[in-house]
């Protein structure tokens, strides 16, 4: 499975209805302090964020990735919006 399908597994909990995830690793390989995983900029709309702020939003997202953290995962860009806020490109 890869690490994005991992994320995606892991997020399942909060009943996303998108989920948009995109492997930004090239752009930072070999940069100082990369101890290995990628980075990667995550979209997630979800009604679990009704009512939360940025900071709990992102917690309540890390919650979730954290064991994937220690190993497939440097970096996370996140944009937790719900439903209502999302608006598609």
């Amino acid at each position: 499975m890869s690490t994005i399908d991992e994320i995606k597994t892991a997020l399942q909990s909060l009943s996303p209805e998108l989920i948009d995830i995109e492997d930004d690793s090239d752009k930072h390989a070999g940069h100082a302090g990369n101890t290995g995983g990628g980075h990667y900029n995550l979209l997630i709309v979800s009604e679990a964020f009704s009512g939360l702020t940025l900071i709990k939003r992102h917690r309540l997202v890390f919650e979730q990735v954290e064991p994937l953290m220690k190993s497939k995962i440097h970096a996370l860009s996140i944009q937790a919006k719900t439903p209502s806020e999302y608006q598609p490109q």
